[in-house]
């Protein structure tokens, strides 16, 4: 009897998924008052992120974070991680101004 590999195929986990209290915000937040130096920012943030060191990186993150916190309303979730909450609100202000 020949042997035969099964392929096993990736389970979609909930680590993939959004928190609940981010889908929450992203359905209500205001984000059409992010500054166009904010938004430029964030682009080359989520852009290049991969290739910073991790101190540079948390530091761009947490001032990027205390930008869009001044600029949107409602406040983004305290527990939400600064690269989904960034990378939410600029969806969110595309869809609001009808670019993407």
């Amino acid at each position: 009897m020949p042997w035969r590999w099964r392929r096993r195929t990736a389970k979609p986990g909930p680590a993939d998924a959004m928190p609940a209290d981010l889908v929450a915000w992203a359905q209500v937040v205001d984000a059409s008052g992010l500054s166009e130096k904010t938004v430029q920012d964030t682009e080359y943030f989520l852009r290049t992120y991969r290739r910073m060191t991790e101190i540079a990186r948390e530091e761009l993150a947490f001032r990027l974070m205390a930008a869009v916190e001044t600029q949107v309303n409602p406040p983004p979730p305290i527990d939400g991680a600064p690269l989904d909450v960034l990378a939410t609100v600029l969806s969110v202000r595309r869809r609001q101004l009808g670019i993407g």
